[in-house]
């Protein structure tokens, strides 16, 4: 078998996928665990192929041989990721295109299908194999978060801007009308099939905080997770993989963990420099069996916490992650585990998926005890921020024409004005001075001292700073860029 410099196997992602243990069952996953448990820090390696920031990553069921990622350049790629890594091949694009950002993406049971939606107002059912489009399935407002039936692939869950949560079945005429489980007057921004019992649902709602559904009781929670605080803006919410535990990210608080049916959190968790204010995040639980979970955060970092064993410790914030995973260079918004070969991806504002991995891939940086330190970059100030947006010559437009694969400037300090508001205290929801529409009005005019007041958010930089961020920056404006926060 040909070496290669730093794996000596042809690919440890691909042995360790393809492994058959006969008589030991458990010693390929033991080793993972104890391999994981012994890294103060991962390998990393970068995707290329967005040309925008990457909203949404799934890997495929059944071994995660595939990742599937969207994001604001409209397209949905397909990536193997054995080749990938390797650098072998570059990601298929299915061609059903959506005709603004992408939010959401899932895979069925069998990986034939891919569903995908955004901020276009629909989702858009793929045939993988043949790349095709199957079918459309029209919504009345922007489309942020799907999950499909555990028992049956022709029915999924659609959670939207316009406060309502859709269950679909594919094999219904586009005519018929979805069932309504849930209809709230806020936006909801995350919603998943429990994986064990799949009547059951749980939801993240921009005001309403953590639910957990009866798609035989609609209309009304069966249990809303918080106790006296369940009044919170919730962003992400995952089942483990047994259905016992649900994990949600809410906004300015830290990741919170609830045993299914208690109403109060079992575990919070935190970390110095860890916040979640800018952006809209998802999370997910990591490891064999579950015990670590895992968060993105607006300072550039992924973070990693281990789930305490200890029963009667419930109730207590968790202090100090397991692991933070230092080389984003910018928000990290999206992560998902991969428990078959330990593999994490994750996303945000840049147009890269970064591998991370606690064995070492061909080109793959850093180490797994943390000696090797990245480059750090410093913020870009606000007056480079409108000196970037004033010098791009093309003002509200990001139609991707150009088909980069390089970092963004522009995007880049864009997020950076709203890090640095979070850092000196700034209001978010105080008019911004640095909405891109009220600079590029204040170039044209000639004008220092005043600006144009908009009666509503026209630009996502304005958007994103409307009170409690309940939607952030996916405002249906498809002139302007939506990572999606």
């Amino acid at each position: 078998m040909k070496e290669l410099k730093g794996c000596g196997m042809r690919s440890s992602v691909g042995f360790l996928s393809r492994r058959e243990l006969t008589g030991q069952p458990l010693m390929k996953e033991e080793f993972q665990r104890r391999r994981l448990s012994g890294c103060t820090s991962l390998f990393k390696k970068d995707m290329l192929g967005h040309f925008g920031c990457v909203n949404a990553i799934e890997f495929s069921n059944n071994g995660g041989e595939w990742l599937v990622s969207g994001g604001d350049d409209r397209r949905v790629l397909l990536w193997h990721m054995e080749q990938a890594i390797h650098s072998r091949s570059k990601p298929v694009k299915l061609k059903g295109e959506h005709l603004s950002n992408i939010f959401c993406l899932a895979f069925d049971s069998t990986n034939k299908k891919v569903f995908s939606g955004g901020n276009d107002e629909q989702v858009i059912l793929h045939d993988v194999e043949r790349r095709e489009t199957l079918n459309v399935f029209l919504h009345i407002d922007a489309v942020y978060s799907l999950s499909v039936s555990p028992v049956n692939d022709n029915v999924f869950a659609s959670s939207s801007d316009d406060g309502r949560v859709l269950i679909w079945d594919t094999r219904e005429p586009p005519s018929t009308e979805p069932f309504c489980l849930a209809s709230y007057p806020s936006a909801f921004h995350s919603v998943m099939f429990n994986p064990v019992e799949p009547r059951l649902i749980a939801t993240a709602n921009s005001k309403e905080g953590v639910g957990l559904w009866d798609i035989r009781k609609p209309r009304s929670s069966l249990l809303r997770y918080g106790g006296s605080l369940s009044l919170q803006s919730a962003m992400s919410v995952r089942f483990n993989s047994t259905g016992t535990q649900l994990l949600a990210l809410r906004r300015r608080l830290p990741p919170v963990l609830y045993e299914l049916h208690s109403r109060l959190p079992s575990y919070q968790f935190d970390n110095q420099g860890y916040f979640n204010s800018c952006t809209m995040k998802s999370c997910c639980f990591a490891g064999d069996k579950d015990q670590y979970i895992l968060s993105g955060s607006d300072d550039f970092n992924l973070y990693m916490w281990k789930i305490p064993k200890d029963p009667e410790s419930g109730g207590r914030v968790v202090n100090g992650a397991f692991m933070v995973l230092k080389g984003h260079r910018s928000i990290v918004n999206q992560v998902r585990f991969n428990p078959h070969t330990y593999m994490i991806c994750s996303s945000g504002v840049e147009k890269v998926i970064k591998v991370w991995s606690p064995y070492q891939q061909p080109d793959s940086l850093g180490d797994l005890d943390g000696r090797v330190e990245d480059k750090s970059r410093s913020l870009y100030t606000h007056e480079e921020y409108i000196s970037l947006v004033l010098n791009s010559g093309s003002g509200l437009s990001h139609d991707y024409v150009s088909q980069s694969i390089q970092e963004d400037p522009r995007m880049m300090a864009f997020f950076d004005s709203l890090v640095r508001r979070e850092i000196e205290g700034w209001s978010s929801d105080s008019d911004s001075d640095l909405s891109e529409e009220a600079i590029m009005q204040l170039h044209a005019r000639g004008r220092r001292t005043t600006r144009p007041t908009p009666t509503a958010p026209t630009t996502v930089a304005a958007a994103i700073l409307v009170p409690l961020l309940t939607t952030a920056n996916r405002v249906a404006v498809t002139t302007q860029p939506q990572c999606s926060p």
